[in-house]
């Protein structure tokens, strides 16, 4: 189970970007033993959910890169921040950039993105 323990909304340059970001400390418990690749129909649902995630490049840079690590497996921090960008998009902003890096903590994530 997800837990966010931290929110924190910063509405300029900051110390994770130079534009307004949302900012989790999120725990993502006993998933960090199950990556995407290892949640079966996982990969299926959500791309059944939100097909526009195929525009995200991530970190390979052209459209399709998200689903690439999706279905290799990536971690709950790094799909909550393409989730959370793309249903932005969908509701008509522009927003494009996010991250989501270990604290250090097993299965403790700082995801950040735009807003």
């Amino acid at each position: 189970m997800l837990k966010i323990r931290e929110k924190t909304i910063y509405r300029g340059p900051n110390v994770w970007a130079r534009m307004p970001v949302i900012h989790y400390v999120l725990d993502i418990g006993e998933l960090e033993e199950r990556p995407s690749n290892k949640i079966p129909g996982f990969y299926e649902h959500l791309i059944e959910l939100i097909p526009s995630l195929y525009e995200h490049g991530c970190s390979i840079g052209k459209p399709g890169g998200f689903l690439k690590r999706l279905r290799e497996g990536t971690w709950m921090g790094h799909v909550l921040e393409h989730v959370a960008l793309e249903i932005q998009n969908l509701a008509g902003a522009e927003v494009a950039r996010g991250k989501t890096r270990s604290t250090g903590e097993k299965g403790v994530y700082n995801v950040t993105f735009q807003y």
